[in-house]
């Protein structure tokens, strides 16, 4: 099987991104890996990869919440490659911890905006480059959550209320949003596995990260896992996964 020439990740510069970047240029040696910032400035740790990369990773400025910045770098990106074989969707915020009913709606709307919108976005602004890639496994990939699982919602809400002790879920904000980008998941790879480009959704583990210290594995194991279930994603059967492989329920 031939290996990938290149991969785009969007939201490179810390954390799980990071960690991917890091991840496929070991796993994909003959691949150049393009990875989004918004503030590539700003992106010290990612601008060290760059710098230790010999030109195989590039960094290029995109908000995922901001569509017509995703246009700009798609076709940025365009100038510079005529396809793409792997696209990898991670940006991600859990925004309104806490009781949903006091919140308010802000949180909902800055998760939506980011964990859904901002998939939509990508999609529709880079499957085109996906469809010309001749590579026999490429894909487009979601991180998911399994948070974002209906059948498991109980279970993970009775978790939440007891190691809080809060009565609620208080990542239900964060929970809703994940939903969503699941049947999202779920509808693009209606349309575009038939095209011979499959969608995938992954949970990337409950990591160890800035955004969430209750993490109980750290990213080199869930980042490792993530490329192994890209690697190994057959097309046509179910398409939610956790890090480990591990098919996950809707």
């Amino acid at each position: 099987m031939s290996s990938p020439k290149s991969i785009l990740l969007i939201g490179g510069s810390r954390g799980i991104g990071l960690g991917i970047v890091k991840q496929a240029l070991s796993v994909f040696p003959e691949a150049t890996i393009f990875a989004t910032a918004r503030d590539s400035s700003k992106a010290n740790e990612l601008q060290d990869v760059v710098n230790a990369s010999n030109g195989r990773v590039q960094v290029i400025a995109a908000d995922a919440n901001d569509s017509n910045s995703l246009h700009l770098a798609a076709e940025e990106i365009g100038r510079l490659t005529d396809s793409l074989d792997i696209v990898i969707y991670n940006s991600g915020i859990l925004n309104g911890f806490g009781n949903l009913l006091e919140v308010g709606i802000q949180p909902l709307i800055e998760n939506i905006t980011t964990n859904v919108y901002g998939a939509y976005y990508t999609a529709t602004e880079f499957v085109p480059l996906l469809l010309k890639s001749k590579y026999e496994k490429k894909t487009l990939v979601l991180l998911s959550s399994s948070f974002a699982s209906m059948q498991l919602s109980d279970e993970i809400s009775a978790v939440h209320e007891s190691l809080f002790g809060s009565g609620y879920d208080a990542t239900a904000m964060y929970n809703i949003s994940k939903t969503a980008l699941n049947r999202l998941g779920k509808e693009l790879d209606i349309v575009l596995s038939r095209q011979g480009l499959p969608v995938v959704l992954i949970h990337p583990g409950l990591v160890k990260t800035d955004m969430n210290p209750y993490g109980d594995i750290d990213i080199s194991e869930s980042v490792s896992g993530i490329v192994n279930v890209i690697q190994s994603f057959k097309a046509g059967k179910k398409n939610f996964y956790d890090w480990s492989g591990n098919e996950l329920p809707w």
